[in-house]
Formats: structure tokens, sequence, C-alpha cells
């Protein structure tokens, strides 16, 4: 194992390097051009480290990459980490990568490019050390280009290969303690338009419905929907309606964003949004309502737990404390871990994701990487625990 963590401390200025070329690429969801040249960067590391290379064509959004290495043994690893960004074109330009006071910083450095350089070069430990691990796991890679949008187009695939698989490892970052992520809270969104009747609001208001008074009567009951006491939560946080401040509103629209501990409290979340939207409280509203949940949740099973305590003994020797929390944020490994155990937050640490603040703590780069490789060195064994 002390091979595995020479090796990738000679390759320090090389994991900076790649993290760097990737960071400088814009790859928001929508910036199909920049998602693909990340790929294409991504494709040949792959194809270097003995992976075949599927390229999974996209139209709207970048296109998929799909990595597979067999094995001498019959069980797989599925790897997932997504390429997109939230940041627009033009972001890398004005804000390129930069280091300052052991902190690394730029678009995408956390979520999730480091977590991308993490993987590699954990693979890379493992194939230039001759590790037997490598010869002998089944591997899979997906590096996804739509996660920031829910992966509508990558989730049948991510899930195909957890499918096929025993363990699947997620390169999230890390939270912003270093917390590895054992479950995350499922996630869902609707959106509902109540209807009324427009009149004049001075010469006539008896003949108006306000959509817009109907609606503020169905946002106070979802948000009383809250229930921090089983992690429930529901939020209203997008609004819009009317036309003119002296017009009766005849429109209103909210977005409504769900978190759910499990399934059976979204079944009676789910329940109880339907009847809100259903009922009214202005005579003559009527509301529509659609959406529902997006990301499953995912639960820390008992074959994720045997995973995440390898993964604890793995941090000791390297000094690292692995900890676990759960977390109300989705990710692809809200799919993943209804096929196989999942293990997630697999990337570095850092925080403000999502902001022109958004960083890395550059030692863990190394670090969880150094966890990884050793994860994985002795994953063979783990999984025979799991027979066992």
């Amino acid at each position: 194992m002390n091979e595995l963590i020479a090796y990738l401390d000679s390759r320090q200025g090389g994991m900076l390097g790649l993290l760097e070329r990737m960071v400088n690429i814009d790859s928001g969801t929508l910036d199909k051009a920049g998602v693909d040249r990340v790929g294409a960067l991504l494709a040949e590391r792959l194809a270097g480290l003995g992976f075949g290379v599927e390229v999974i064509r996209q139209r709207e959004y970048g296109d998929h990459l799909l990595g597979r290495k067999a094995g001498s043994g019959k069980r797989r690893v599925l790897f997932v980490g997504h390429m997109d960004t939230v940041f627009a074109a033009g972001t890398a330009a004005q804000r390129p990568f930069r280091i300052e006071a052991g902190r690394a910083y730029g678009p995408g450095v956390l979520d999730m490019k480091g977590g991308i350089v993490c993987l590699l070069f954990a693979l890379e430990a493992l194939m230039a050390t001759k590790h037997p691990t490598y010869d002998a796991a089944a591997m899979s890679v997906v590096f996804n280009s739509d996660e920031e949008y829910l992966s509508p187009t990558s989730r049948p695939l991510i899930e195909a290969e957890a499918r096929a698989s025993q363990t699947v490892c997620v390169f999230e970052p890390a939270r912003p303690g270093g917390e590895y992520v054992i479950s995350r809270k499922g996630t869902g969104k609707y959106q509902l338009t109540v209807t009324g009747r427009a009149a004049h609001a001075g010469a006539q208001p008896e003949r108006g419905r306000s959509a817009i008074g109907e609606m503020a009567h169905k946002i106070v009951a979802l948000h009383g929907l809250t229930d921090l006491s089983t992690g429930t939560t529901v939020n209203v946080g997008v609004v819009r309606g009317g036309e003119r401040s002296n017009v009766v509103a005849e429109k209103a629209y909210a977005e409504i964003d769900i978190r759910v501990p499990n399934l059976e409290e979204y079944a009676r979340l789910d329940h109880r949004i339907k009847a809100i939207a259903s009922g009214s409280t202005v005579p003559d509203t009527t509301a529509a309502l659609s959406g529902g949940l997006g990301f499953p949740p995912m639960i820390q099973t008992p074959g994720a737990k045997v995973l995440f305590e390898a993964l604890r003994a793995a941090g000791q020797v390297v000094g690292v404390e692995v900890e676990g929390i759960p977390t109300g944020a989705g990710s692809d490994a809200n799919y993943a871990s209804q096929f196989a155990p999942t293990l997630d937050g697999m990337g570095p640490q850092g925080s403000e994701t999502h902001s022109d603040r958004e960083f890395i703590e550059v030692p863990t780069l190394l670090e969880r990487s150094k966890v990884t490789a050793l994860f994985l060195g002795g994953w063979p064994h783990t999984m025979a625990s799991l027979d066992g």
C-alpha cells in the first residue's frame, strides 16, 4: 500500500496541472462545445488508463463518456462524475484557475472537477504500481454532462451501469468540514399555476378573483408542510403573477422545492401538496399542479455501511479522519444507490460551490486521491467480507 502513497506524492504537480486545464475550460450545462472539450480531455485520460471509451452523443447537452475496463474477477465497481458546471461561457476567462493561501479557485474547481482529478490519479496509481486490484476488478466510469440539470439524459446510463456493479463511488465534493456523504434526501420540484378572473382593481374589484390572493394562501399552507423533525422541507422559491397593479391578477405561478428523507415521507407529502393544490380559499379560482420527485432518496444500506468502514480504514493509513454525514442536496448517487451500495462525497474538501468564491483546500486533492486508491486496493477483500 505504501507504493500507492509514494506514487501519488510524486504526482501532486500533475494533479494540479490537470485540474487547471479542466477549470479553465468553460463547461456550463448548456455550453455543449465546452463540455465536449472537457470530455475529449477525459476520454484521452481514460484511454491511457486502459479503458475502452464510448462517447454517447447528445444534441442539447454535452456528450457523455462511458469507460469500461475488464477484470479477471466477476465484480465491478462504478465511478461517477459530472463534467458540467453552473457557470456561463466566459467565466473561466474572467476568473481563471488560481491558487492562493493553500486554496484553489475557479469555476467548477470543487463541483466537481476536483473530484474527477482525485479519481483519475487514484486509478493511475493502481495501474502504475501494478496493484493486483487493477487487474482483478472490472471497472466502469460515467462522466456525464447534465447533472446540474438533474441528469435528464444520463440517468438511464448511470442506472444501467449501477445495476451491473457491486459498488458505486461518486466523486461529488466533500462537505465543507471534509465529511463524506452517507445519505442524501430525495429532491423534487413542482410547478403550480393558479387561474382566477381579471377585473379593474378600482372600478369593479368585486368582479375579480385574484390568482395572487389564492396563491398566497397556498404558499402559506405549503410552507406549513415543512417538518424539521423528520427532515422534510418545502420551499416555494419562485413566484410570478399579475401584469399591472390596477388589475386583479388572473394568473399566478409558483415553483416548489421539496426534500424528503425517504420514499414513505414523499408519498405522504405528495398527497398533502396535491390536496392544497386542489382546494381553494378564493372562490372561483382553479389550480394546476405538475412535477414530483426527481432524485430518489439515497439511503445508507448495510452494504454501504461496510464500504464506508473500509473507506474509514483507508483514511487511517494516511492520517485522514473519515467521517460521514447526511445532506439535503441531491446528486447522481441518489440514482445509483437504488441499485448498488454507494459512497459519495469522495472529492476534495472545499466550500462556496455555485458561486464566484468556490474553492478547494489544495492538500485535500492529494489526500482524497490517496484514500480512494487505498480503498480500491482493499476493495476485493471488502467485497469478500460482504459475501461472508
